[in-house]
């Protein structure tokens, strides 16, 4: 089985780490992968082979073509790529006309990960040729349910995102040593962002044996600079460029702080978890990992006054914050191994391709 894993921009500069996961757990299965990016996505990958780059800009009735040169390069040039490829499995939204124009030119199979709720709507529109087997990726129980609640007939399968436990967790909030937390949020939801932000700053400001690294584009989307310079603890604050290439030191923090509640699976949490950190988030009806006694998780729209208290305590209380961060640690060995996802994955991918033969596509210019 040959699988071409097709991410759009953002699914790359979000989670990279599930890409090389992925591509490495399938491998490891004797499924052979190849993993197509933009031109533009500047993430670097550790992988077996490099990705292919392709182009994701231009206009629609291009798109064939570009198409075409993806085949192509897996192929081989002059080689017909019928068959070569058995599914097309995208990640990205950005992605998913890409994706049918190379499930026809494959004659593959093609999965659709819904990674975000965002994704719902979109997919109970879709009408994919009827000569191309498609199926739903649900990462989460809650996004299965999302969807078949929208209406989907088409195949939903579940296939929960999974990390590695490493044999011993992560030591948190160490006595004599400093405090670190890792403020982690895309800023797209700057109200959100800044009200975390400086409920998180007020403690700072409490405790001066504490460091807060904060990820570039929050601070640059939110404009959170200007709220630790109001509650003066700058020369503790620290930005983080490109968090997702930056993951080992964020693991090896105390605690991460996620307030974003835009109904996205994050791989960034479930290895936190799987470290035993701490965890302070926002509750997230679609994201299944945020809940009490593995998570703290405070309620949307969360003021200044409930981000610092939460997070206050958990530095208070090292007991119970190393007891929460086990408990969620567990967890994820117990219901998000991350070889049980790369199982759902071979399933899903098995049942998809099991057609012996696809009808041809229709001929398009």
């Amino acid at each position: 089985m040959h699988v071409l894993l097709l991410a759009d921009g953002q699914f790359a500069e979000h989670e990279r780490a599930l890409l090389e996961r992925i591509s490495a757990g399938l491998l490891g299965e004797g499924v052979r992968t190849t993993l197509a990016l933009p031109k533009n996505a500047g993430t670097i990958f550790s992988l077996v082979s490099d990705p292919i780059r392709y182009s994701n800009r231009g206009l629609i009735f291009t798109q064939r073509i570009r198409a075409q040169q993806i085949a192509a390069r897996i192929a081989g040039q002059g080689n017909d790529p019928a068959k070569m490829v058995s599914v097309v499995h995208v990640l990205g939204g950005a992605a998913w006309t890409m994706g049918q124009e190379l499930a026809e030119i494959f004659q593959a199979a093609l999965a659709l990960e819904i990674w975000r709720g965002g994704l719902v709507d979109r997919a109970a529109t879709l009408k994919p040729p009827q000569h191309i087997p498609v199926a739903f990726i649900a990462p989460d129980r809650p996004i299965e349910r999302a969807l078949i609640d929208a209406g989907i007939t088409t195949q939903v399968r579940v296939a929960p995102w999974g990390a590695y436990a490493p044999p011993r967790p992560t030591p948190i909030l160490k006595p004599a040593r400093s405090v670190s937390i890792v403020f982690c949020s895309s800023g797209r939801d700057s109200e959100q962002c800044r009200e975390s932000f400086e409920g998180v700053c007020r403690v700072i400001a409490e405790r001066a044996d504490s460091m807060l690294f904060v990820a570039e584009s929050a601070a640059r989307r939110a404009g959170l600079w200007s709220i630790a310079e109001r509650a003066k603890v700058l020369d503790r604050v620290s930005l983080m460029d490109r968090l997702e290439d930056r993951r080992d030191l964020v693991l090896r923090c105390d605690m991460i702080v996620y307030p974003d509640a835009r109904h996205e699976q994050r791989t960034l949490l479930l290895d936190a978890m799987a470290h035993g950190l701490a965890i302070v988030a926002t509750a997230d009806p679609l994201v299944s990992v945020i809940q009490d006694e593995i998570t703290v998780a405070v309620p949307v729209a969360g003021t200044p006054v409930a981000w610092a208290d939460a997070v206050r305590a958990r530095l208070n209380d090292r007991t119970a914050s190393v007891a929460l961060g086990l408990s969620a640690r567990e967890h994820v060995r117990q219901h998000r191994r991350a070889s049980a996802h790369i199982a759902a994955l071979i399933d899903a991918y098995t049942d998809l391709s099991r057609t012996d033969t696809l009808p041809l596509p229709t001929d398009r210019a």
